[in-house]
């Protein structure tokens, strides 16, 4: 998972056009992301039921992250950039905008849970 999760990380800032060869790289991005609220995450790994069943939710495998949960809610209307969901799918992620309660913020190293 930590290479998957380096690639993703990697094509993020890329998208950015950030060259990785500078000093400023890594403050530029943590920038970008912060005004983009993209650095903004509800967690990952919780060792909890899914949202209103009984079985494990993915993060309690430590396979799932939710991302700014306060402006993408469970119920609501995502308000992430459709290239951020793009790349999480390149590198095999889904994401919970097709649940049958929609879950923006949540995007899983899994697919049909």
């Amino acid at each position: 998972m930590a290479d998957i999760w380096d690639h993703a990380r990697a094509d993020v800032k890329r998208h950015r056009g950030y060259d990785n060869t500078t000093a400023e790289y890594d403050d530029l991005t943590r920038e970008w992301l912060h005004e983009q609220r993209l650095d903004i995450h509800g967690g990952g790994f919780n060792f909890r039921p899914i949202t209103g069943g009984r079985r494990l939710s993915l993060h309690a495998y430590g396979i799932a992250i939710d991302w700014d949960p306060v402006h993408n809610p469970r119920g609501g209307k995502d308000e992430l950039p459709e290239w951020w969901y793009e790349i999480w799918h390149r590198h095999g992620w889904t994401d919970g905008r097709h649940f049958k309660t929609p879950d923006p913020m949540h995007v899983q190293f899994a697919t049909g849970a």
